[in-house]
């Protein structure tokens, strides 16, 4: 009986010692890699220029063919299925975007459906559904070619044409870098919308550590050598940087990055239930993050906050409290 690893019931992709090495180059490009992600989860690939976060993200797909390893989606080694095949149950979304420039909007969304053999009248339902999905007007945007939207717009089409046939997985390739930062930003927090809604498992590849911290579930970060420095959730690798590399990639904005992502209900896990109540003490959501409760408790002068409870009972931190867990993140995950 092989004791080679299998993936878990949660595993939508799991890689299994994959390598890729390049004719010609000393080093692999990537070098047994293992990791599994799991249904729902939005997975990003972040690492500097060279790391192998793009190779791996192409290698799930196939469109670059590993040298060794196993590649399984949803439970089947796909190591050596058909490629066409398996390109049409994964939505693949690029910074290029891709856009064919004689096709309408609804039928550059369609492709993968029509090649599947959905009926025209079906086809132009699903763009329009999608469009909405993305924010488009359908009514406005349906007939027009790409080169009347705007760059956000069209990569917006190109996040709908990833989802059309309904794909399990989606791949992300720097799908955000080529549009300017305010709209970047935009289309970043309309993806966090959309993801909530479909819960699709997502794998992206980004050089931006913010843009990874805002968007990922969990964050697997590359080093030189195509080594796996770190794969774990944002406040994780905030609060625990495994090694002096990722703690240099992360940079030292880490403590306000990391106030972004704490939640009132993370620090709250750290004190006694019984903590004073306070006079003078503005009331925030549990699930509001610590840098947003700091900011209403010195705006407004409270003493702290009041959180409320089940059956009308309140929790109360005074200011020095969530200031104290807040620098002390290691405590409040532990």
């Amino acid at each position: 009986m092989s004791d080679r690893p299998a993936p878990s019931q949660d595993a939508m992709i799991f890689l299994d010692g994959v390598s890729k090495h390049y004719p010609g180059q000393a080093k692999a490009a990537v070098s047994e890699l293992s990791m599994e992600i799991k249904r729902g989860e939005f997975v990003v690939l972040v690492g500097p220029s060279g790391c192998g976060k793009t190779t791996t993200l192409r290698m799930i797909n196939r469109l670059v063919e590993p040298t060794r390893g196993r590649i399984f989606i949803d439970g089947k080694d796909v190591t050596h299925a058909d490629v066409d095949s398996l390109r049409r149950g994964i939505g693949y979304v690029i910074q290029q975007i891709g856009l064919l420039p004689h096709l309408t909007i609804a039928d550059n969304i369609a492709l993968v459906p029509k090649m599947l053999g959905m009926k025209r009248t079906d086809r132009r339902r699903r763009a329009e559904e999608l469009l909405e999905l993305v924010g488009l007007d359908p009514a406005v945007h349906v007939g027009r070619y790409p080169k009347q939207l705007s760059g956000g717009q069209q990569q917006r089409v190109g996040v709908a044409r990833a989802l059309a046939a309904d794909p399990p997985v989606m791949l992300m390739d720097e799908p955000f870098g080529a549009v300017d930062p305010i709209v970047r930003e935009k289309l970043q927090m309309e993806f966090l919308r959309l993801q909530a809604s479909i819960r699709k498992t997502i794998v992206m590849v980004t050089h931006d550590i913010d843009e990874a911290l805002r968007l990922g579930d969990r964050i697997a970060i590359f080093g030189p050598g195509s080594r796996l420095a770190q794969f774990d959730t944002p406040l994780a690798i905030l609060s625990n940087p495994a090694d002096d590399f990722v703690r240099d990639f992360i940079g030292s904005g880490a403590p306000v990055r990391r106030l972004s992502l704490l939640k009132v209900s993370d620090v709250l896990a750290s004190f006694p239930s019984d903590m004073p109540s306070l006079a003078n003490a503005i009331e925030v959501d549990a699930g509001e993050t610590v840098h947003r409760a700091l900011e209403l408790v010195l705006a407004s002068g409270a003493e702290g906050i009041e959180v409320g409870g089940a059956g009308g009972t309140s929790r109360y931190l005074d200011l020095q409290s969530l200031l104290t867990a807040a620098a002390q993140p290691t405590k409040v995950l532990s």
